[in-house]
């Protein structure tokens, strides 16, 4: 059966940015590996910027939290009032660079007042690693338990590309499985490559550059300087 999850990177890039919105499309209703036995891996983090297409570019960072998981944080670009978004294509990471080359960040030319905030971590089932994403925020406060998590197959093209493939948690291959980590793992073992459980096309992340590592800092700070508003 084919999974249903087969959007494009833009609404794709929704359901994992904008959790709230979605609610609980294609999310798995339990988490995938044990964040206190994982092992991160330092080819992963740093900073990296989604592939959009006609999409707003959205940046990550994968900050290692200790030898386990990571602090992911994610941040939207937006316009401020002297920027147009529409001049611009993301389908590269040449044209994304040409935004950060030439726009500055503030009012007068692109801003960012929202931010999203994961605990990530992976393990590995049939030959083939997966990732967790666990919201913090907007979601969390001092009661907050998470009732959902998405769980991606990790694709590595190359030291520079991160392809990530939705776990469709909805696919009829799981109706039936007890609702517990152990036996979401055994069905995911026992089909991780199976295409058909995964959206169709990856979410794309690039390693954003050195040299423009310091508009993704820059941009970072204007979400808590709207916060401070």
């Amino acid at each position: 059966m084919r999974s249903t999850v087969r959007s494009g990177s833009g609404a794709l890039l929704m359901a994992v940015i904008i959790p709230v919105v979605v609610g609980l499309l294609a999310c798995m209703p339990v988490p995938i590996g044990d964040p206190e036995r994982s092992r991160i891996d330092p080819a992963i983090s740093g900073v990296w910027v989604l592939l959009g297409g006609e999409e707003e570019p959205e940046f990550y960072a994968f900050e290692p939290y200790d030898k386990r998981t990571w602090l992911l944080t994610g941040v939207p670009v937006e316009e401020g009032n002297g920027a147009d978004l529409s001049d611009y294509s993301f389908d590269s990471y040449a044209n994304i660079a040409d935004l950060m080359e030439k726009e500055p960040i503030g009012d007068n030319g692109v801003t960012a007042s929202e931010t999203v905030v994961y605990k990530v971590w992976r393990t590995k089932l049939g030959g083939q690693w997966f990732m967790t994403w666990e919201t913090l925020a907007p979601l969390a406060e001092d009661d907050y338990a998470p009732k959902f998590w998405y769980v991606f197959r990790i694709d590595k093209p190359d030291e520079n590309t991160l392809d990530l493939r939705l776990v469709n948690g909805e696919d009829a291959i799981f109706e039936g499985v007890e609702k517990t980590r152990r036996a979401y793992e055994r069905v995911l073992k026992k089909n991780a490559r199976n295409e058909e459980l995964f959206s169709e096309d990856p979410i794309r992340l690039i390693r954003v550059k050195p040299e423009h590592r310091a508009f993704v800092s820059e941009l970072a700070r204007e979400v808590i300087s709207t916060d401070e508003q």
